[in-house]
Formats: C-alpha cells, sequence, structure tokens
C-alpha cells in the first residue's frame, strides 16, 4: 500500500525529530582550491566545477561575500526511512520560508546496516545565504524539528 500525503509528511517530520541535527554557529562559503593543495580540515566539502576545485569552509572575514548559513542532519539509525527527506524539505522551505537550499550530501561516518535501510548511509548539509533567506531557512527547520517531537509525542501515547 502506498504512503499517502499525510503518512509521508508524518514521517519525515519524524525523520527530523529524531535526526542529530547541528546548527553551525559561523557562516560558510566555497573558497577556491589552488591546484594540488589539499583542503582545509575545517572544510566541510570539496567539488570539481570541471575548471577548479571549491571547498565549503568557515569564512575568516566577515564582509567575505556569499556567505551561507549551515544545518547538518545525521539521520538517526532508529528512525523511519529517510528516502524523500531531501525533497521535502525543499517544498517546506519553498512554502513555509519562503526560499531554498544547497544541499551537500555526504557518506555517514557510520557503517551500519541499518543506516543504509534508512538512508543509504548518508548525511546531509543544507546551507541558505546569510541575511533573511537564512534566517527564514533556520525558523523552518527548527518549527518541523518541534512539529516532528510533537507528532512522535503523539504517536507514543496512542
Amino acid at each position: 500500500m502506498a504512503e499517502t500525503d499525510i503518512e509521508f509528511d508524518r514521517r519525515l517530520c519524524t525523520v527530523i525529530a529524531e535526526a542529530d541535527t547541528v546548527f553551525f554557529d559561523d557562516p560558510y562559503y566555497w573558497r577556491p582550491l589552488g591546484g594540488g593543495c589539499a583542503p582545509s580540515d575545517d572544510s566541510l566539502a570539496c567539488v570539481y566545477n570541471g575548471d577548479a576545485w571549491f571547498e565549503f569552509a568557515p569564512a575568516s572575514d566577515p564582509e567575505e561575500p556569499q556567505q551561507f548559513r549551515v544545518v547538518r542532519f545525521a539521520f538517526s539509525e532508529n528512525g523511519p526511512s529517510a528516502i524523500g527527506f531531501v525533497a521535502w524539505l525543499h517544498s517546506h522551505l519553498r512554502t513555509m520560508g519562503k526560499t531554498g537550499a544547497i544541499v551537500i550530501c555526504g557518506k555517514d561516518s557510520r557503517q551500519s546496516r541499518a543506516l543504509f535501510d534508512i538512508c543509504q548511509g548518508a548525511m546531509d548539509y543544507w546551507a541558505c545565504p546569510v541575511g533573511p533567506a537564512g534566517d527564514r531557512f533556520l525558523e523552518v527547520i527548527r518549527t518541523l524539528i518541534a512539529r516532528g517531537r510533537a507528532l512522535r509525542g503523539t504517536v507514543q501515547e496512542s
């Protein structure tokens, strides 16, 4: 039987409530990596755009343009399936926060079979530009976590 829209939303609200979520205090930005240079220890990701490598690293200068607010989700090994999470959260960011986000999916360091079944062993970094959009981005995530915690309490009581 297919999952209804309501069941889908409830499941993913539970997923976000049970995730190990980190709200990074400092903004990040994309910084070019020099040829042959290793990324810095505090960078979160590296990408190659076909011409050059860039690392997603803490912004050391408050005047650095194009800074991002960052949130990391590491999914619970005991939670429901996180399949559909990226599309679900993007939809809520668009409708509730009137903003979008970039997502950097990475490999979770935990190597359990349960985690692979829940999210294919992935963890996500989400980022939105610093400023009003970034503030709305953080508020939507906090609201969904609270909603998931409330639903989880309702489900446990029934």
